[in-house]
């Protein structure tokens, strides 16, 4: 009976290795968001798309996609999970998804799948869905890897349109250095933005945001530990110092670190 116990434990957890994207050993914690910072400012360029160096080399992005997949990459490498909110192709079914799924079995090659994983989050999310999957930071948290994400009223076609970004440093001449794709969807190079962004924000749930961790996303953002950033006082400079004056005075405080 023993052995037969002990055969079927083996059975599933055979089953259960082979139904994730990959396996995460690590867990995601203030030290590990430093190291995606640092990783973000030393190997992450604006070439990422299409310098043939990684997994993203020849995915076709917009803005919001170029944040998942560098995200999603860095988790991948480092063994980290990497969970969102569930995207509306599952409505009603999960609460979350994430590399734990078992949806890509299909495909034996484990980078293929996590390809395969990475373009599917990137066609059923957006700007919007990032809101929900990251949370609003301090201005001393800002730093590489934390997300910049906008919204503004677009004349020309008569609706609201939303951008973001991703911080890939700071100096003490610019301040904050960003990096974004863009629309249409295609394979591109990084746009550069130094200083001061063309596009300010008004209120949650935009501006400077840190991703949520796996054990974040069903719980009030007002509950995530200060330690990791949490913080709506940006907002508090917003409407202090006007949307503009208030973006400019985020990134005068950014530079000051510098000093």
């Amino acid at each position: 009976m023993k052995k037969l116990l002990f055969a079927c434990s083996l059975l599933v957890a055979a089953l259960s290795a082979k139904a994730s994207v990959w396996e995460s050993t690590q867990k995601w914690d203030k030290e590990w968001e430093a190291r995606y910072g640092r990783w973000i400012a030393r190997d992450v360029s604006k070439d990422i798309f299409v310098d043939g160096k990684t997994l993203l080399s020849g995915m076709a992005t917009d803005c919001a996609d170029s944040l998942y997949a560098v995200r999603i990459l860095f988790a991948y490498e480092n063994n980290l999970p990497f969970v969102i909110n569930a995207p509306g192709y599952f409505e009603g079914k999960i609460q979350t998804f994430g590399n734990s799924t078992s949806m890509f079995d299909h495909i034996k090659d484990e980078k293929e799948r996590v390809k395969a994983f990475i373009k599917f989050v990137m066609e059923q999310s957006g700007t919007d869905s990032l809101q929900k999957d990251t949370y609003p930071v301090a201005i001393n948290s800002i730093n590489a890897g934390t997300l910049y994400l906008v919204e503004w009223w677009y004349v020309l076609k008569l609706k609201m349109v939303q951008h973001s970004f991703f911080v890939k440093g700071a100096n003490a001449k610019n301040g904050l250095i960003y990096l974004s794709s863009n629309a249409p969807v295609k394979v591109r190079k990084l746009d550069v933005t130094k200083g001061v962004p063309r596009f300010e924000f008004a209120k949650a749930p935009f501006g400077y945001r840190s991703w949520k961790h796996p054990e974040h996303l069903l719980i009030p953002e007002s509950s995530i530990p200060k330690e990791l950033g949490y913080s709506t006082e940006q907002y508090d400079i917003v409407n202090q110092y006007g949307e503009r004056a208030g973006l400019k005075e985020i990134n005068k405080r950014i530079k000051k670190r510098f000093k």
